[in-house]
């Protein structure tokens, strides 16, 4: 019995033994099924906590859900077989299906949560994502995030690539996205994350939020956040402080989602690090030319494009690496 069939298992007990018409004989062979094996009892015990605060969080898109998908179960099972709860008490099993359904869906997504939910793209494959909170997220091609929400806090590690979000207020919960060296802040806001190679970009579209450089909190001489104000961008390397751009044009820093690209004077390594999110055929930078400047508006994907743009203008050449890599070294 794997690990979800036994918290179904202990949600048809708990259900089964708080019922009106409970019997002892119900509470004995609870018992039985306890003693039978260590994790049953712990399965249990997760269902009589979860029990108490289902109702705080029944709102949670998940769980309105998973409440719809019970009913809709427990309608199929009761037109098609004579469930085993039935069989216990008549009249009983569609009641108990719903009710041990929606407090199955509680705990698997409460436990979700806590280990820590898990979203990730490939090249060209871009997702949207809403949270449990209402908050939504514009997740880019080849990028991985981990969402942990809390009772105090959400918390999302963004861990490679970018991502665009659309916070939903609460106070009481401070929205914080973690990249690289730094968190970013925020509280009923837009904006717009990404790593590309050593650096970090905020670009704020709307609201406000600070940003922290974890590294400095516990330093002497530790730097105080930096706070922006929307149509500003932060900038993080390793290598220097991070500095503060007011100069965004916030249609080109948000092209991305519309599939488009704009490079002004962007260093090659890191434009081609961009394109290689969306094409399959990847580019590989010498680094005697990956300093060179690109310029322009490129189709995400349309990696012929970028490479005969490239190599039409600036002292580079292509050279093929098998099927699905180039390298773009200097011309000679």
């Amino acid at each position: 019995m794997n690990s979800e069939e036994r918290l179904a298992r202990a949600t048809e007990w708990f259900v089964r033994v708080r019922a009106d018409d409970a019997q002892d004989a119900d509470r004995a062979s609870l018992k039985q099924w306890l003693e039978e094996h260590p994790d049953n009892a712990k399965a249990y015990r997760e269902a009589s906590a979860a029990w108490d605060v289902v109702g705080e969080y029944a709102s949670a898109p998940e769980l309105m859900v998973g409440r719809r998908d019970a009913l809709e179960d427990a309608r199929r099972a009761g037109q098609k077989r004579e469930s085993l709860w039935s069989r216990w008490r008549p009249g009983y099993g569609v009641a108990a299906s719903i009710v041990g359904a929606l407090l199955v869906s509680f705990l698997l997504w409460q436990g979700s949560v806590r280990s820590g939910d898990v979203y990730e793209t490939g090249v060209g494959d871009r997702r949207m994502l809403t949270l449990s909170d209402g908050s939504t997220v514009n997740l880019d091609a080849r990028s991985r995030l981990r969402v942990s929400f809390r009772n105090d806090v959400r918390h999302i590690d963004l861990e490679a690539g970018q991502a665009s979000f659309e916070v939903a207020k609460d106070p009481a919960r401070p929205f914080r996205v973690r990249a690289g060296e730094h968190t970013v802040i925020a509280l009923g806001t837009e904006f717009n994350v990404e790593i590309v190679r050593e650096t970090l970009l905020v670009t704020l579209l709307e609201g406000r939020v600070a940003v922290v450089d974890d590294t400095a909190t516990t330093s002497a001489a530790a730097q105080p956040a930096e706070l922006l104000i929307a149509g500003q961008q932060l900038v993080a390397t390793r290598r220097e402080r991070p500095r503060v751009r007011n100069d965004i044009d916030l249609g080109r820093a948000t092209a991305w989602q519309d599939g488009k690209l704009f490079f002004n004077d962007e260093p090659l390594a890191t434009a081609a690090e961009r394109m290689n999110r969306y094409g399959h055929l990847q580019i590989l930078v010498d680094p005697a030319v990956e300093h060179i400047g690109i310029s322009g508006v490129f189709k995400a994907g349309d990696t012929s494009a970028f490479m005969d743009a490239v190599t039409t203008y600036f002292p580079v050449r292509a050279e093929r690496i098998g099927a699905s890599q180039v390298r773009l070294v200097p011309r000679q």
